[in-house]
């Protein structure tokens, strides 16, 4: 099948397919947890229970003084949410759609919310619009920001709402030039339905990790 460009990796697709079919099998990955997590319910609004979501990925340091901020945050976060079409996708996302984006992560800027950076809330937002808010994490991270032909190369002091919308339109980017592909892995979950863009983020995610040197973890305070 060749190779897959995803952010500035350049990755083997059948070794991406046969690592996305591992995790949608179940097993050790956070599938089906996550995207089976209250699914009666992912798609309304927000409740309590969707602030505990990033557990299920991975996040562990999710504390009280945090879920308790996500929580003061919720009638802002409803209110950007209401906004977006529930059945809008980022392939077909405009500017001013990822404006709204950036209100959303807006919330998180200048530590308003206690130990809650863009990580944390990708992870209870994505499960709302799903086919519209990316993922992102230090594994996704490493494949968007770092070394040569970066699409968004880290800017010290960039706002969590400058750094998403960019952040989105790198992946959009990468979304719509492999759709197919990203359909086809969707519809190796064995459970919970995923999304193209859930799909984007199992593979950016196995390509970030298998880059990092073993042993080594770096974390960036900025996006």
């Amino acid at each position: 099948m060749g190779t897959l460009l995803i952010g500035n990796r350049t990755v083997d697709r059948d070794r991406a397919r046969e690592h996305a079919r591992t995790y949608l099998s179940g097993g050790r990955s956070s599938y089906p947890s996550y995207d089976g997590y209250d699914a009666d319910h992912a798609s309304g609004p927000l409740v309590d229970a969707d602030f505990l979501a990033p557990v299920l990925l991975n996040v562990s340091h999710l504390r009280v003084r945090t879920y308790a901020g996500l929580q003061r945050s919720r009638q802002k976060l409803q209110s950007i949410l209401d906004a977006i079409p529930p059945d809008l996708g980022l392939e077909a996302a405009v500017t001013e759609d990822l404006l709204r984006l950036g209100e959303l992560f807006a919330v998180v800027d200048h530590k308003q919310i206690h130990g809650a950076k863009g990580t944390v809330l990708a992870k209870v937002l994505h499960r709302k619009r799903p086919r519209f808010i990316p993922l992102y994490d230090e594994q996704v991270r490493r494949v968007y920001q770092d070394g040569d032909g970066a699409p968004v190369p880290p800017v010290e002091d960039r706002s969590w709402s400058e750094f998403m919308p960019l952040f989105a339109t790198a992946v959009q980017r990468d979304l719509t030039a492999e759709w197919d592909f990203w359909t086809a892995i969707a519809a190796d979950a064995e459970g919970p339905p995923i999304t193209q863009l859930r799909a984007l983020d199992i593979v950016a995610w196995w390509a970030g990790d298998s880059g990092r040197p073993r042993g080594v973890r770096r974390r960036r305070k900025t996006a």
